[in-house]
């Protein structure tokens, strides 16, 4: 954790995001098992608006980059926040339970397209580019580790603490990461950076952004060749998880506090996969993708076979540690080789493509709950991920993936401003 002793704004927002992700963790757990109790053919629908929202993400890098991301990210916290406090107004009120969850998980869904590609712009800013990946790293626990804790704490709250509590504690946790923003703002200038045609005027529209965003991911060709095989793995991996409460209850037999365990086990794995990026720099970006990839989709397969929570638990920690380097290593890479005036829009179009495969997964997980199988999504999930290891070892560079050699991922010619 030396980074964050050495770099005041990074803690900041290290230590605000832990705590909003907290929070979030806590509330989803809760929201997802009340709605399978209630009603679990809503669980789609819930699906649909945590996923739905997150194709604009697009629209959200393309705000990054024409303003302040600082900004951006401090008040998309206190507009989530004032979200929530609505939320527990209405069941003050006597409003209808999913209703309210279903709504908080689209707005809380519909902020992290903004707030996402701002995060992603940002973090270069905070640290030196030779701590980069390491930043990386160190950043994603706050997602991973929040939801770990959140995810266990988040089934046994269900019935100790109860509902209010648990809808003020995403409400503080907002709040909290919007003043640990302020601080970083203290802290941390805006950056002088480059406008890029297409990044000032009025007249954008989804599809020239968009535009705009592959353009700048054109500088690595080889992450565009492997979208179609990225897109089918989330598209297997949303229509899992979506019915994963209903999977826990009907097929591993626990309750909620199993439920939390075994999600739990899920993002402690990604917060190893965090810690041990850096034992990776020395492989090949080909060579890491392709053993992740593989470790990935034979865990999954099993998992998808598996009726015992303890072994599920430990088949999803190391799916998830698998994962967690892979998405750290992609981030870091992307930041280096995006030109710092189309980052936003290279994040968010990331972000959107990888999203618009998930709708159809989690309708398609309600459709098909009382028709097929429920271990179909899983073992779609896992031949994806052995899928993906294959098109890797044809499609990715040899490079290495730390340090300087970063930029031997990319092509010689470099995106036009």
């Amino acid at each position: 954790m030396r980074l964050l002793q050495r770099y005041p704004g990074f803690r900041h927002v290290f230590w605000g995001q832990l705590a909003s992700q907290f929070g979030n963790a806590v509330f989803l757990i809760m929201g997802l098992w009340e709605i399978q109790l209630r009603a679990p053919f809503l669980l789609a629908v819930a699906g649909l608006a945590m996923m739905v929202p997150n194709v604009l993400a697009v629209l959200g890098g393309a705000l990054v980059d024409m303003h302040d991301p600082r900004r951006l990210m401090l008040w998309t916290d206190i507009v989530r926040g004032a979200a929530v406090g609505l939320g527990m107004l209405a069941l003050l009120l006597h409003a209808p339970l999913i209703p309210v969850i279903i709504g908080l998980l689209a707005v809380n869904s519909l902020g992290s397209a903004l707030f996402a590609p701002a995060e992603q712009v940002i973090l270069p800013w905070l640290v030196e580019d030779r701590d980069l990946g390491e930043a990386n790293g160190v950043y994603s626990l706050t997602f991973q580790l929040s939801g770990a804790v959140g995810s266990f704490i988040g089934g046994a709250a269900i019935a100790a603490i109860g509902l209010q509590v648990i809808f003020g504690l995403d409400l503080a946790s907002f709040w909290l990461s919007g003043l640990a923003i302020w601080l970083m703002m203290r802290i941390v200038a805006l950056r002088p950076r480059a406008v890029s045609r297409g990044a000032t005027g009025s007249g954008q529209n989804l599809l020239v952004v968009l535009r705009d965003g592959l353009r700048a991911l054109s500088v690595m060709p080889w992450l565009i060749r492997l979208l179609p095989i990225i897109m089918l793995t989330n598209f297997a991996f949303a229509a899992a998880f979506t019915m994963f409460p209903y999977w826990c209850r009907h097929v591993l037999h626990v309750g909620s506090v199993g439920y939390g365990s075994v999600d739990a086990a899920w993002a402690v794995g990604l917060v190893a996969g965090s810690l041990l990026v850096g034992r990776f720099n020395g492989w090949s970006f080909r060579s890491v993708t392709v053993f992740l990839g593989t470790l990935m989709g034979v865990t999954i397969l099993a998992f998808s076979a598996t009726r015992a929570a303890v072994p599920a638990a430990g088949l999803l920690l190391l799916a998830g540690a698998a994962n967690g380097v892979l998405n750290a290593i992609v981030i870091t890479i992307m930041q280096r080789l995006v030109p710092d005036a189309l980052r936003g829009r290279a994040f968010g179009a990331f972000a959107a493509l990888l999203t618009m495969s998930q709708p159809a997964g989690a309708i398609l997980s309600g459709v098909l709950l009382h028709v097929a199988p429920l271990w179909w999504p899983w073992a779609a999930a896992g031949a994806a991920s052995l899928g993906l290891a294959v098109m890797a070892s044809r499609e990715l560079p040899a490079s290495r993936v730390g340090g300087t050699e970063a930029d031997a991922l990319a092509p010689l010619q470099s995106v036009p401003d």
